[in-house]
């Protein structure tokens, strides 16, 4: 699996929150909710960039906080209904997948990569990054995943 370290200053996310474990399509009926609602998010940064944060997983349980949102230049106020989210400076490991192997990209990176190259998952949230040309509607579209490592 191909991959590159990036050092990634710190930001802030503007969306929508979602806690559990995603059984019934949760995440991708967020999205959805939330490019209805784009409109209200003040100083969205125009680089047409999204974002899927996962933070918070809870082992005992399997559930998670998941937010679909859009990056920031200033926060006064997040809509009603909405989170404000600060992303850390930290070092990460960035991966590119596509939606159909999601999945596969996960279970490779836990299960394969972070062992064999003796890396160590850092805390604080890991996101998927949707660039400008990302078409959830597209199977071959890419998008990256950003891992926090050390």
């Amino acid at each position: 699996m191909e991959t590159k370290i990036v050092k990634q200053d710190a930001f802030t996310v503007v969306g929508m929150k979602y806690h559990g474990k995603s059984t019934e399509g949760e995440i991708p009926k967020l999205w959805g909710a939330l490019m209805g609602r784009m409109h209200e998010i003040q100083n969205v940064k125009p680089n047409g960039l999204s974002y899927g944060i996962s933070d918070n997983y809870d082992e005992a349980t399997g559930a998670w906080d998941y937010i679909a949102g859009f990056e920031v230049t200033a926060v006064d106020e997040a809509p009603e209904g909405m989170v404000a989210y600060e992303i850390p400076a930290q070092t990460y490991a960035v991966f590119t997948c596509t939606m159909p192997t999601i999945s596969t990209t996960y279970d490779a990176i836990y299960k394969e990569w972070l062992p064999q190259l003796g890396r160590e998952r850092a805390d604080g949230p890991e996101f998927e990054l949707y660039g400008p040309t990302f078409d959830p509607n597209d199977p071959e579209s890419q998008f990256e995943i950003y891992l926090p490592v050390k």
